[in-house]
């Protein structure tokens, strides 16, 4: 390996590779404890094997990574070179196949039959891919023309084919465009928390002539803002030039297709499904103004044929959009616009590379960057170009310059006093150019300016406008802004209001928040029975978990979306798989807590499908979105620490098994210790004799006292000893723990009242100020009990709270959590019984 040199060290672009390391290294050493604490450690099977899991595999990678723990070896999050034995996958796209020829490829089987067999077999009988053997074929042989397969479509993969899903989400493009944004927003923000992260380029730029102070921009001392914009030009293209610089200057776009060399169609199934877009788009048009997309279908269906390709184009140089070519238009209908148009595949591992060295080229000046996906950004350089005493498009020309330099691809850069005109300023700088709109200039561009290029203006709200005669910023800006509210929302009126004098209120945002997580699925839905459909709602359900899994997130609400094969479309698309002319449903539900179990998830999604009673022939697309999202970090809850009682006993206590009788008399304690006078109907408790109405409530008395009394004499035994330290740190260093991993949500809920109260003591003598997610947590038990009735165990819990918080926590901090609890336990009580709990009003906290 190539050690990197001084040049690299100094500009920056090693931040990727360092981070990288650190992250692998991190995994690693957690995969190594987490096999040291292992109890359940089975043998060394797999001592000196390390392997890596690339896409979706049975058992899971998560599974196999557990495997991987009992059986000695070990498992890399990222395959590195060197150290990776074996890669396990149960297929791969071609681009990897080419990257991983010479690698050992094997399939999860090899783990498992290893496993029964109790020795590591052979691995070469388990190689998904092999050039040495004569029993596969060869890596080679995947990419050339299949001879033995008389009809192409018919090697497609569908839906209800094993390895379905990592194939589609390996090779689309849309996939890897929305985890790309993703990451580059994750990476800034590890990046901004990296103390030892150096602003290198800002500091060259301070060693050079500009820093002497009458070099000082003037203008700068009245402004309040300086916000740059970057976006790569024809993002795609440029990058998929570099290797083909003899396309420079020739209409060239980037698509899966090669050409118009396709099947030959059906001809009433694409004259069929023309016709259902016309219609469709017909209506469309009667109630709004059509969307650039919109436009383009509705052109391709008056001059596309069987043989015409419906490859979408994803991205095309400008010589491309001077003939008329637009991103996302059908290779068929681009190639009647230029007959000369040339079509170069993905490359998403060069995206990547160029991306991160866009992005680490300007954190070389600032990290106050926002992400807003692979190809652009926006970067507040108020403090940058104060800090070096440089001009804007100075310090634009170095920027691109570097930028050019290290990708190999041309971008744009605007400036203005916020997100909106930096925006605004980039679309005057393309192709290749810088801009920046200054105060002065502001006033007259806006008002000649069209609605359409202010964000938040889409097909919908673009008719509406012009319905009110509203076409530029100037008509918005002479409209009143309660007619526009009126007309708009009260939001949105307000928004696009001040957006027309080029005003911005919004911030750039420079810790990405995640609000939802989801897997989506367009291509390749053709069910024949709902016993394939719910198998693939099965299969996404765990893709989704793993994502979450992945970003240490749960969702609380679940959400399917669903493409439903519109009335008047055929069965069979033009576009082989795919969904055709479609109409879009979807339905979600709340979960009572936040999850990202796969089992739930199917669950409730399937719940759905069936309530929706969707022909499962018709679905041709289906997605899955968690929202209300909640970190799965587990944190360390400290009213927990105090919950002895549940932690095993000694092995003297476990040895002495309980008497025949014993365990009949904790029967019954365990049948009557939820049931309270309160649960029983009056009227039919007095319609019986009076002989077994005494017996019945004596039973219940008796019971709830022999439990209390049991159980807060064991716990009082438990914690004796403890109670006699004085030294709060000796204190939580002699309790036994019991933390999150090892307390079930069962446990949490089912704690005994008694346990709860002497769990409250202690927790409000310990600590100073009670945490957010203790008081949530004796809120939700709480809550519980006002499900189940048991509203004497709830009053005596509140009340004991209560003293317990005068005598020992008498602040606001405890008076707050307090008023908290009870407040959320009276709207509940309201919810159920339409009435109020009498609980005096303690505490006046304002």
């Amino acid at each position: 390996m190539k050690r990197r040199n001084k040049k690299n060290n100094e500009d920056g672009s090693q931040n990727w590779g360092d981070y990288m390391e650190a992250k692998r290294f991190k995994l690693i050493q957690q995969f190594n404890e987490d096999s040291e604490k292992c109890n359940s450690k089975v043998n060394d099977l797999f001592k000196d094997i390390a392997v890596f899991v690339n896409g979706y595999t049975v058992p899971s990678a998560e599974e196999l990574r557990s495997l991987m723990i009992k059986h000695g070896g070990c498992y890399h999050n990222y395959y590195k070179s060197g150290s990776t034995t074996h890669i396990i996958a149960s297929n791969l796209p071609d681009s990897k196949l080419k990257l991983i020829e010479n690698h050992k490829i094997v399939k999860p089987d090899w783990i498992t039959d290893s496993i029964k067999a109790n020795k590591v077999l052979n691995y070469t009988d388990y190689l998904l891919f092999s050039n040495q053997t004569n029993k596969q074929s060869s890596l080679k042989s995947l990419f050339q023309p299949n001879t033995d397969c008389k009809n192409v479509t018919s090697c497609i993969k569908d839906a209800t084919q094993e390895g379905f899903l990592s194939d589609f989400y390996n090779n689309s493009r849309l996939h890897h465009i929305s985890i790309m944004g993703t990451i580059f927003k994750d990476y800034i923000n590890d990046i901004r928390n990296n103390k030892n992260h150096c602003l290198t380029g800002r500091e060259e730029l301070l060693k050079n002539s500009y820093n002497k102070l009458n070099n000082f921009p003037l203008f700068l001392m009245n402004e309040k803002k300086i916000i740059m914009h970057i976006d790569m030009d024809c993002f795609f293209v440029s990058v998929g030039l570099r290797n083909n610089s003899e396309l420079r200057g020739q209409p060239v776009a980037v698509t899966h297709s090669t050409g118009n060399n396709v099947r030959n169609r059906n001809g009433a199934i694409v004259k069929s499904e023309i016709m259902a877009y016309r219609k469709k788009y017909e209506n469309v048009n009667k109630t709004a103004v059509t969307t650039d997309g919109d436009k383009i279908k509705k052109h391709w269906s008056t001059n596309m044929n069987g043989m015409d390709s419906f490859a979408e184009i994803a991205s095309c140089s400008y010589e491309a959009r001077k003939a008329g070519i637009k991103n996302g238009m059908f290779v068929g209908q681009a190639l009647k616009l230029c007959p000369e148009l040339k079509f170069i595949p993905y490359d998403f591992e060069a995206y990547k590379e160029v991306s991160y060295t866009l992005y680490n080229t300007v954190l070389r000046y600032t990290l106050d960057i926002e992400a807003v996906s692979c190809d652009e950004l926006y970067a507040d350089c108020t403090e940058l170009l104060s800090n070096v005493s440089m001009d804007p498009m100075e310090f634009a020309s170095i920027l691109r310059a570097e930028i050019k330099e290290k990708t190999g691809c041309p971008c744009s850069v605007g400036f203005g006093g916020n997100r909106l005109l930096a925006r605004l300023a980039t679309k005057k700088a393309k192709p290749n150019g810088q801009f920046y709109l200054k105060d002065d200039d502001v006033v007259e561009l806006m008002f000649s300016l069209p609605v359409s290029e202010l964000p938040g203006v889409g097909g919908s709200t673009h008719f509406k406008l012009k319905s009110m005669g509203i076409k530029t910023c100037g008509d918005l800006q002479n409209t009143s802004l309660s007619t526009l509210q009126e007309q708009l929302g009260k939001k949105l009126g307000e928004t696009l209001h001040k957006n027309s004098f080029g005003k911005d209120d919004k911030p750039l945002t420079y810790t990405h928040v995640r609000k939802s997580v989801s897997a989506d699925i367009n291509y390749g839905i053709r069910f024949q029975n709902e016993t394939e459909r719910d198998n693939f709602l099965k299969q996404l359900a765990e893709e989704v978990s793993s994502r979450l899994t992945s970003v240490k997130m749960k969702g609380r609400s679940v959400t399917l979306k669903l493409m439903v094969r519109s009335k008047d479309a055929p069965e069979e698309t033009a576009k082989y798989l795919g969904h055709g002319v479609c109409d879009q449903v979807s339905k979600g539900i709340t979960l009572p807590s936040a999850t990202s179990d796969s089992n739930i998830i199917y669950r409730e999604v399937l719940k759905i499908m069936k309530n929706l009673n969707i022909n499962c022939k018709d679905l041709r697309g289906i997605g899955i979105q968690l929202s209300r999202l909640e970190s799965d970090i587990k944190e360390d809850n400290k009213l927990l620490k105090f919950l002895a009682g549940n932690k095993a006993k000694p092995n003297a206590d476990r040895n002495n098994k309980p008497s025949s009788s014993k365990m009949l008399h904790e029967e019954v304690i365990e049948t009557y210790e939820d049931l309270s006078l309160s649960q029983i109907d009056q009227s039919f408790l007095n319609a019986l004799p009076d002989d077994i109405q005494k017996e019945i409530v004596s039973n219940i008395k008796r019971t709830k006292s022999l439990d209390l009394n049991t159980k807060e004499c064991r716990t009082d035994e438990q914690n004796c000893n403890i109670e006699r330290k004085d030294d709060k740190t000796t204190l939580r260093e002699n309790i036994d723990v019991l933390n999150d991993n090892n307390v079930s949500d069962e446990m949490k809920t089912y704690i005994s009242p008694s346990e709860l109260r002497l769990l409250m003591k202690q927790w409000i003598e310990t600590e100073e100020s009670p945490e957010s997610r203790d008081v949530s947590m004796v809120t939700q038990y709480l809550y519980h009990l006002i499900l189940a009735d048991h509203l004497e165990e709830l009053l005596i819990i509140i009340k004991s709270f209560y003293r317990y918080i005068i005598r020992n926590r008498n602040t606001d901090n405890w008076r707050e959590a307090y008023m908290k609890i009870i407040n959320h336990t009276q709207l509940r009580i309201g919810e159920k019984y339409n009435s109020k709990l009498f609980i005096e009003n303690l505490f006046d906290v304002s």
